[in-house]
């Protein structure tokens, strides 16, 4: 009895939290691949330059607040971590884009990520605003849900 109440619980909490986040997944026909290819072409070649030990040099893809975040010594750290858990970027493939209930102004493109010494996979998730800028950018483990 202990366990189905804990199982109860978590299932709420989890369901409240997929309520709360307002997002919607797209359906692949309804994805514009223009966009995918964009945020993919950006993932890559940010992770390949930091793999061969240079940085991403941005010119105008991505919003001035995440140019200023990810300055060269920040995209070097964040890389030695994520090499020191993870192994080498090696390659993304598509997996799902996703837009927030009401605004199809933000899409967010989920990419799945391999590592070599990981047989798990990464998220790479790319955010790109209205205008096909990158807003955002995060690399962690892969979860099913969008969280």
């Amino acid at each position: 009895m202990k366990s189905i109440t804990l199982f109860l619980v978590a299932f709420c909490l989890f369901s409240l939290h997929i309520y709360g986040q307002n997002f919607k997944k797209l359906n692949d026909s309804d994805v514009d691949y223009k966009k995918i290819k964009i945020a993919q072409v950006f993932a890559n070649d940010f992770l390949t330059k930091l793999k061969v030990g240079s940085t991403y040099q941005f010119k105008n893809e991505a919003i001035d607040a995440l140019k200023n975040q990810l300055t060269d010594e920040n995209q070097k750290a964040v890389y030695q971590q994520l090499k020191g858990q993870f192994g080498d970027f090696q390659t993304l493939e598509y997996a799902e884009t996703w837009i927030q209930n009401g605004n199809a102004s933000i899409h967010i493109f989920r990419y799945k990520g391999n590592f070599d010494k990981s047989n798990k996979k990464l998220e790479i998730r790319v955010v790109l605003n209205e205008s096909d800028k990158i807003a955002g950018f995060w690399v962690r483990p892969w979860s099913d849900m969008l969280n």
